[in-house]
């Protein structure tokens, strides 16, 4: 048998992807375990993402040339989804069918044929929007009546740049959109040796918006591993990470040691009340992750319509604890990387009717260094420029409540 190539790695992480696996866990385990060059690791990358990412589009340049689509071998019919990515990248016929076919006789020699002549002949096509942006119809649709278009999903799309979290200071780095955030250009290392943590810098503005400062007392809710509760550390805060994952957690203790920083955590059901309060509160909490689309391509695929109002059920929940939880004149943030009106201004109105106590803050953007996609009772972030789409909303809790 002849050794894997990147084709043919690409191939078999999508066909895992298929089974319901995670393209970037699948795709950082392959890799490193491969002492291949970089180049040919990034074609992997390259292949995987840009497929996942445009799945909708690619089907749609093939449909002409292809009866029964969903009647091929699903190995044949990725392989034509990735020589359609390649063609749709620019790849000359010459350097993109003869690989394509080769992978094809290897999984189902019959329709190597078949493979040959509908990759070669690909041509340009119109696409609705939705399936241009390789959106769900529901979704994309959502979206336009919300936001009152859906241009910006353009950026999940495009390719990822890494960021890292600097909890100490450093020379040398792009800086990224917001303080503390740069543009990692460099290979794989060990970031927590050099005081660095890759995260999205829409992702670390959540935590930025507590303000957090030197002897504050903050409870960081559904802190996984405690990426926020690292900067809120490295700010000099007294910081409780409650989450229900002592996997998780265990290896964010890990990773506080290895970056200097005191971390708290603690394990829980944050459906059921907690047993201290503090004057700074941040909930980030599960979400659809609509706004992650970029680094998650394939969860697009994955969500139902129903899916934002079920998982808005559980965000009220938490926000009740996270509510009770909150000291008088103290701060919540509740933040969400997910784009809906359900999981967003939805919940924000439904918590607000039940919690008198608790009166909006203005999140001033501008001058946030943030792009806003939608601003009004909280604020959602467009994923441009590399950033994750996000929902913000800061309260404060302006009274006990009778």
């Amino acid at each position: 048998m002849r050794p894997e190539g990147p084709r043919a790695l690409a191939l078999r992480i999508l066909l895992e992807v298929e089974r319901g696996g995670r393209a970037q866990f699948l795709l950082d385990r392959a890799l490193d375990r491969l002492s291949w060059p970089e180049r040919d690791k990034a074609y992997v990358t390259h292949l995987v993402y840009g497929v996942l990412r445009h799945l909708r589009f690619l089907d749609h340049l093939l449909e002409p040339h292809l009866r029964r689509p969903e009647g091929l071998p699903p190995p044949v019919r990725w392989v034509l989804r990735l020589g359609a990515w390649e063609w749709l990248s620019g790849k000359p016929d010459h350097a993109r069918v003869s690989p394509w076919v080769e992978e094809t006789k290897r999984v189902s020699a019959r329709l190597a044929g078949l493979v040959n002549a509908v990759l070669r002949r690909l041509h340009p096509r119109e696409a609705p929007e939705c399936v241009r942006l390789s959106l769900p119809d529901w979704l994309c649709q959502a979206w336009q009546g919300f936001f009152g278009q859906v241009a910006f999903a353009e950026g999940f799309n495009e390719p990822a740049p890494l960021f890292v979290t600097a909890y100490r200071p450093v020379a040398g780095l792009p800086p990224g959109p917001v303080p503390d955030s740069y543009l990692w250009e460099g290979g794989k290392t060990d970031f927590s040796a050099l005081g660095l943590q890759p995260q999205n810098p829409a992702s670390l503005f959540a935590a930025q918006l507590l303000e957090p400062g030197p002897g504050d007392k903050v409870l960081d809710l559904c802190g996984g591993a405690g990426l926020k509760a690292f900067y809120l550390a490295a700010k000099g805060a007294e910081v409780v990470s409650y989450d229900r994952n002592p996997k998780r957690q265990a290896a964010g203790m890990r990773t506080a040691e290895k970056l200097g920083l005191r971390v708290a955590y603690r394990t829980q059901d944050l459906t059921e009340p907690l047993s201290e309060k503090a004057q700074k509160v941040l909930l980030d909490a599960p979400c659809t992750g609509t706004g992650t689309f970029r680094g998650h391509p394939e969860l697009r695929y994955r969500l139902a319509p129903q899916d934002p109002g079920r998982m808005a059920g559980l965000q009220l929940k938490l926000l009740e604890t996270a509510a009770q939880a909150t000291e008088e004149g103290g701060v919540l943030v509740y933040s969400v990387c997910t784009l809906t009106e359900e999981e967003g201004e939805g919940v924000a109105r439904a918590f607000l009717a039940r919690h008198p106590e608790f009166a909006p803050e203005p999140i001033p953007c501008p001058p946030c260094p943030l792009p806003v996609l939608k601003a009004g009772l909280g604020v959602y972030v467009a994923p441009e420029g590399g950033l994750d789409g996000f929902y913000y909303l800061r309260l404060r809790k302006v009274n006990s409540r009778a």
